[in-house]
């Protein structure tokens, strides 16, 4: 297998988090409370835990920010965006540097209605997508030029315990596959990283409130990101 033994970072939000064992840790989501409600207790509950384990690789850095976007944010309290320099250059610990980056942001761009393309003279603007999507990669390749980045979009998701759910589409008038469609533009077609479509791959997680996965939407997304990985 071609990722054994070697070591994953990943750069997320929410989604990503588990008290105790993601940096930092005090803007974790799956804090006692919510490990309690969803019973991702473990890393080998998360998805991330579920497919370094498939992989038989090692985990080096998860750098996940509750709430966190791709893009930069004003109300920001701290440099949580991903296009920042503190979060693209915080995978490397102790003089080892990551063999693959795993890149799961831009849920919470969506859900926030930020705008994907820039219009004339706004190539520059960190408030859009596209081009913070851009600048992230631009720094993460300079940060580690050797790193294989994998780009992982926004996923479906569904709430059991709620049949009447219907996942929003779309959300304060931006339709999800916009961002999938950015994402895929300019990871995979500019810095030819391989893009993961988790919306082209159906298959819904499970959650406990609505959008964050519980143990069973844990497992899907672990499986639906190794069959992107295939």
């Amino acid at each position: 297998m071609r990722f054994a033994g070697k070591y994953i970072s990943i750069l997320g939000d929410s989604v990503s988090t588990l008290w105790g064992y993601t940096e930092p840790n005090e803007h974790a989501f799956y804090t006692f409370r919510n490990k309690e409600k969803s019973h991702v207790y473990y890393p080998e509950d998360t998805w991330w835990g579920q497919v370094i384990d498939a992989l038989s690789a090692r985990l080096l850095v998860n750098h996940s920010v509750s709430g966190s976007k791709v893009i930069r944010h004003p109300a920001c309290e701290i440099e949580s965006y991903g296009c920042s320099d503190a979060r693209t250059s915080a995978l490397s610990r102790d003089g080892i540097v990551p063999d693959v980056i795993l890149v799961y942001l831009g849920t919470n761009d969506w859900g926030g209605a930020a705008r994907v393309y820039p219009k004339a003279g706004e190539e520059n603007d960190l408030a859009v997508f596209s081009v913070a999507y851009r600048e992230m990669l631009r720094k993460l390749r300079e940060n580690y030029p050797e790193a294989e980045i994998i780009c992982i979009t926004p996923s479906v998701c569904r709430w059991s315990i709620y049949p009447e759910y219907e996942f929003p589409y779309t959300y304060s008038g931006r339709h999800i596959s916009e961002y999938c469609e950015a994402i895929a533009a300019v990871g995979g077609e500019e810095y030819g990283c391989r893009v993961i479509d988790l919306v082209k791959d159906s298959e819904p997680y499970d959650t406990f409130d609505g959008w964050h996965p519980n143990a069973e939407g844990m497992q899907t997304l672990a499986k639906k990101i190794l069959r992107g990985l295939k």
